[in-house]
């Protein structure tokens, strides 16, 4: 089983360490609320933002997003959260699982 957070804004891009051992890090508050997003969903569901769900929903329509409602996120207080579904897809197909 495997969870899945998205989110939208803007992010700080940074190259930590030395050496040969540079890591590529983002940084920012939309990087903390994907990751919340991802440790408060379901398995096998991709759960996201509200702005993240007008954006989808604005931008392709084959993705819809069904509400799933108030949730309350450590450090975000409650928020409305979204799963994203495959239009006319189980919940299986959308995610690459077969029974």
């Amino acid at each position: 089983n495997i969870r899945f957070g998205l989110a939208s804004g803007a992010v700080v891009a940074s190259l930590v360490g030395s050496g040969n051992h540079l890591k590529y890090t983002l940084f920012g508050d939309t990087v903390n609320t994907a990751s919340r997003m991802e440790s408060t969903s379901v398995p096998n569901r991709v759960q996201c933002t509200r702005e993240t769900a007008e954006l989808i929903e604005s931008g392709d329509p084959d993705i819809m997003v069904e509400e799933r409602g108030e949730i309350y996120v450590k450090g975000k207080g409650t928020l409305t959260t979204f799963f994203l579904n495959a239009k006319n897809a189980s919940n299986n197909d959308l995610n690459g699982i077969s029974d």
